[in-house]
C-alpha cells in the first residue's frame, strides 16, 4: 500500500529516477492507496539536463506495488518495487516506453492498453 511520503520508481522513460508521494486522490481522508489509483507526486531525481525538472509536481497512476493483492482467482501477485507511471494532463504516459512489468488490473480498467507487459 502506498501512503503519502512514500518514495516511489517511475517505469516509463521521461528521464525522472524518483519521486515521493504526496496526495492521493479519492477523498480527503484517504490513508493509503493500491495498484490502478491515481497519485500526485514530486520529482526528487532526475537526469542532468532534463526537461522535467526537480520538484515537479505530476499525477501519476500506481502500476506495481511491494505489498502482495489477492487476485480475482484466489491466486496472490507481489512485485518487486513500487512503480509508477508519471501521466501528462489527458491522462497519458509522460514517457515514449515503459518498462517493465504492469498489473492486469490497469488493463481491466482501460490504462495504457498499449502497453504489452502485463501480468
Amino acid at each position: 500500500m502506498i501512503q503519502k511520503e512514500t518514495n516511489l520508481k517511475p517505469i516509463d522513460k521521461c528521464g525522472v529516477w524518483s519521486v515521493r508521494a504526496f496526495h492521493l486522490y479519492g477523498g480527503s481522508f484517504r490513508n493509503q492507496s493500491t495498484i490502478s489509483n491515481f497519485l500526485k507526486v514530486s520529482v526528487k531525481k532526475t537526469r542532468a539536463n532534463n526537461w522535467v525538472p526537480k520538484k515537479t509536481k505530476l499525477k501519476a497512476i500506481i502500476v506495481t506495488l511491494k505489498k502482495e493483492l489477492k487476485k480475482i482467482d484466489g491466486s496472490y501477485i507481489k512485485f518487486r518495487t513500487n512503480n509508477v507511471v508519471l501521466l501528462k494532463k489527458r491522462l497519458t504516459p509522460k514517457g515514449k516506453i515503459l518498462m517493465g512489468p504492469v498489473s492486469s488490473n490497469l488493463r481491466r480498467k482501460r490504462f495504457l492498453t498499449s502497453f504489452c507487459g502485463s501480468i
